[in-house]
């Protein structure tokens, strides 16, 4: 096998630990969650700011956005969430997953073989009745550990020959934006593309302003998750799924024009490179959140009779 092929694959083996290790973290902290979870959902989504609040809290706790907002569709869908209340859920779930990109700049991924250990042993070993709470620290773990074997392996794309005709070839803000929103409806994260971003500028290999369009690009091609969601269930749901793609698509609309101020000016900062990356995911996402949540109470009466008609 040649040096390519076993590096290509090395990169996609650990990607898919990556989305597996996610995958199954979400799945365990919502199965310990169980009822209470969707009791305290109800109580919380009574004011827009609050379903806002949770769903960045539950997303930045599971990691996952694309599940957030794929259980609130679900959620309205089953009557046990309103919908108003599984919007402002989905509009805070995109600030949630700003926590990966932090984690990642602040270079704390070495904690992955510690939670794989101590989850591991913890969920075999530990007293039966607490056993099922080694199991998402074991998984979390796994999560970070995959970074590890992503930066690992990317590192040796920063010494290419070839690599700065590769970055002229797509130094372009649509192609990175267009690129992470492909990617990231592919792969049904965005975690993982925003981590991508963040560890290909870590080793040098693409620069923040472009970086940072993948992250704009990574907002828009998570919403597929909770189109595909919605597309076994009635009207009602899909047009939800449809609302929160409209809020998106106005985020980044917001991030090209409005807030580009501020993320030249944070781009030009003293922070690190990949500090700049993981700001300014933040402030765009706080940015659109806080805007979303200003619009939705004036236009929301349309909305309702959109969403309520055939």
């Amino acid at each position: 096998m040649s040096p390519f092929v076993t590096w290509l694959f090395s990169i996609m083996a650990a990607i898919m630990l990556f989305l597996h290790g996610l995958a199954a973290f979400s799945a365990e902290i919502t199965t310990l969650g169980g009822a209470k979870l969707r009791d305290w959902l109800q109580r919380v989504t009574q004011k827009d700011w609050q379903g806002a609040c949770f769903g960045a809290c539950a997303t930045a706790l599971v990691q996952s956005s694309s599940a957030i907002t794929a259980m609130a569709v679900g959620l309205a869908h089953n009557k046990t969430l309103s919908a108003r209340g599984a919007l402002s859920v989905m509009i805070g779930a995109n600030v949630g997953t700003t926590l990966t990109a932090w984690l990642i700049a602040f270079k704390v991924t070495g904690l992955g073989p510690f939670f794989v250990t101590i989850g591991g042993l913890w969920s075999l070993a530990g007293p039966m009745a607490w056993r099922p709470y080694g199991k998402p620290l074991f998984y979390f773990g796994i999560i970070f550990l995959a970074l590890d074997l992503i930066s690992q392996a990317l590192a040796p794309l920063a010494h290419h020959p070839n690599i700065q005709e590769y970055q002229q070839a797509v130094n372009s803000p649509i192609f990175a934006l267009l690129f992470a929103a492909f990617l990231t409806a592919m792969v049904q994260s965005s975690s993982v593309v925003s981590g991508l971003a963040v560890l290909a500028v870590l080793q040098q290999i693409i620069p923040a302003s472009l970086a940072v369009w993948m992250i704009a690009g990574a907002n828009v091609g998570t919403t597929s998750t909770a189109l595909l969601a919605s597309s076994a269930l009635d009207s009602f749901s899909r047009k939800l799924a449809l609302l929160n793609i409209g809020f998106n698509f106005l985020g980044v609309l917001l991030f090209a024009t409005l807030l580009q101020p501020a993320i030249h000016l944070i781009l030009t900062s003293d922070v690190s490179a990949s500090q700049q990356v993981a700001l300014v995911h933040t402030v765009f996402n706080l940015a659109a959140a806080s805007v979303a949540l200003i619009i939705l109470p004036l236009i929301w009466p349309r909305l309702l009779r959109w969403l309520q008609g055939a």
